[in-house]
């Protein structure tokens, strides 16, 4: 005798446990909900940064030197360096601004102090930390200026004037503009002729050097390119690094320590998901032993026995398939998961016993 498709005698066994293939279906779709949301944090904690770093060419080590300008140009002929900018020349300098008070507050400007590092650049853009303008222009002449800004905090305003102290003169900037820079290179930008009147008396003339890499996704990639650099140049001469591991995972910290929990409970609701659905067609298998039974008789396989109780259990049976599309797939992975095990034992049923079932 020709057996009847599973389908279509699944679809006939549901009428009876539609409130149960309700159920499945909005627990399958709480659990896979929140493993999507999960999912979408880990992506969107770091898709950002990764994008933006891409697109300005940041600079994957940023290191301080106090190598000849010949020497430093040497650097960028190893074979690990695929692009680099400098050497731009590089003071630390003390220095006070008065910057707008808090907002929602009113008052003079605030005197606040600060060290800060300056870099001398011609220009903003380059091979290597490509600048960005927020406002204003780029410094074209000494006495000018130009800020890193983050949008977090105040940041003085085009036309505020810097005094540096600790230096001959105590030289005064005028701010001309504001920037950011993706790695944060320096906090502030003049002219390059500008370091000299920055530089306090005896101190070293420092340059710094921003390097793009062959392999630096990992810390021990970047430890390697820093170490490459080191043995390139005079020993002593290379007085730091920054790597843009540390600048990353500070631009993605606000949002990482949730994701680990949130991750979490995604994973729990999926487990909780496969136990609701297991529970839920081990009772219609327990309540349908007499069912299956009649179902084996007359020629349905194994196979489709499954088959009749793992198809009920799927949310496409409850929400239409367009408005659950991706989401509706891995519900069907789970509540098949759940639904395997009893469905599996239904079908081992042996057909005299299931018949003579109450």
């Amino acid at each position: 005798m020709r057996a009847i498709p599973a389908v279509r005698a699944a679809r006939g066994g549901l009428s009876g446990r539609r409130v149960q293939a309700m159920v499945i279906g909005l627990v399958v779709l709480a659990a896979t909900a929140a493993s999507t949301l999960a999912l979408g944090l880990l992506v969107d904690s770091n898709a950002p940064f990764d994008h933006a770093f891409a697109a300005r060419h940041g600079a994957e080590v940023t290191a301080t030197a106090t190598a000849s300008a010949v020497q430093l140009a040497a650097t960028t002929r190893l074979p690990a360096v695929t692009a680099a900018a400098g050497p731009f020349p590089q003071a630390t300098v003390t220095a006070t601004t008065l910057v707008p008070p808090p907002a929602g507050q009113s008052g003079p400007p605030l005197p606040m102090q600060q060290q800060m590092t300056v870099v001398g650049r011609a220009a903003p853009g380059g091979p290597v930390d490509d600048l960005t303008l927020i406002s204003g222009r780029w410094a074209t002449q000494p006495g000018q200026v130009v800020l890193l800004t983050d949008g977090q905090g105040a940041t003085a305003g085009i036309g505020t004037h810097i005094t540096v102290t600790g230096v001959p003169s105590s030289p005064r900037l005028t701010v001309v503009g504001t920037a950011t820079s993706i790695t944060k290179s320096a906090q502030a930008w003049v002219t390059p002729a500008e370091i000299a009147a920055l530089r306090a008396p005896g101190t070293p003339q420092v340059a710094q050097m921003l390097y793009r890499f062959a392999s630096a996704g990992t810390t021990a990639q970047v430890n390697a390119d820093i170490a490459a650099l080191r043995a390139a140049l005079p020993p002593g001469s290379l007085l730091g690094t920054q790597s843009w591991l540390t600048v990353k995972l500070q631009a993605t910290g606000s949002i990482a320590p949730w994701v680990p929990f949130i991750v979490a409970f995604g994973l729990i609701g999926l487990v909780m998901s496969v136990l609701v659905v297991a529970n839920v067609v081990s009772g219609a298998v327990v309540a349908g032993t007499r069912r299956i039974g009649v179902l084996k008789s007359i020629g349905f396989s194994p196979a489709q026995v499954v088959a009749i109780y793992v198809i009920p259990a799927s949310p496409l049976n409850v929400y239409h398939p367009l408005e659950l599309a991706v989401l509706a797939l891995s519900g069907l992975a789970i509540a098949a998961a759940g639904a395997l095990l009893p469905a599996t034992w239904a079908a081992r049923a042996h057909t005299a016993s299931a018949l003579r079932a109450e």
